[in-house]
């Protein structure tokens, strides 16, 4: 079994959701991101972050290929997408097989923009972040007895294998992500990816 992963421009989440039921895919679900434009005067205008949807799906192994290069296409043409699998379970043979991880992220909101940047200053090219909320084990109370829970970012990057050990470290250290309820940083290995530009 394989985890898909197709991060997308707003509005085109729909059309992929129905394509991947059509062929086989399980437990399909769509959530809004943004992804990050590392040039240099859009993040100095503030105008980085660009409208995203992340459709994920479960596929069985033997489907994976099939449905990847149906989507093949689609993503070189429109230059905006990407998709990759991470596997589901193994049998504890080696399944770093690609040259990418996926790199993942999760900090309180408003500060998955930092590590966004510390990533690209180390050599990553892209981000695509999506807001949620994290469960604590004392969760704030407020009037009418509603629950506050922590808002939080979660950073989802494609690095090369060979880049993923500095651009953890720098989040770790410049983010402090030692300190307790700080984030957590983690890294998943990749079995396929389509439509990324290649990174230097």
């Amino acid at each position: 079994m394989q985890l898909l992963r197709v991060i997308v421009p707003r509005g085109r989440g729909s059309e992929l959701m129905k394509t991947l039921d059509k062929n086989g895919a399980s437990a399909i679900t769509c959530v809004y991101g943004y992804g990050s434009n590392p040039a240099y005067l859009s993040n100095m205008l503030h105008i980085d972050k660009i409208k995203k949807e992340m459709v994920s799906a479960i596929l069985d192994d033997g489907d994976t290929s099939r449905i990847l290069d149906l989507m093949d296409e689609r993503l070189r043409a429109s230059n905006t997408s990407i998709a990759f699998t991470t596997p589901i379970l193994t049998d504890g043979e080696e399944i770093y097989n690609m040259d990418y991880v996926a790199l993942y992220v999760i900090v309180d909101r408003q500060l998955g923009q930092r590590a966004v940047q510390i990533a690209q200053e180390n050599g990553a090219r892209g981000a695509t972040l999506v807001h949620g909320r994290g469960s604590a084990k004392e969760v704030k109370s407020i009037l009418l007895n509603m629950n506050i829970e922590p808002e939080k970012d979660i950073v989802i990057m494609l690095v090369k294998k060979d880049l993923v050990q500095s651009i953890k470290n720098a989040i770790y250290e410049q983010m402090e992500l030692d300190k307790e309820n700080k984030g957590i940083i983690y890294s998943l290995p990749v079995n396929d990816v389509r439509g990324l530009v290649e990174q230097n």
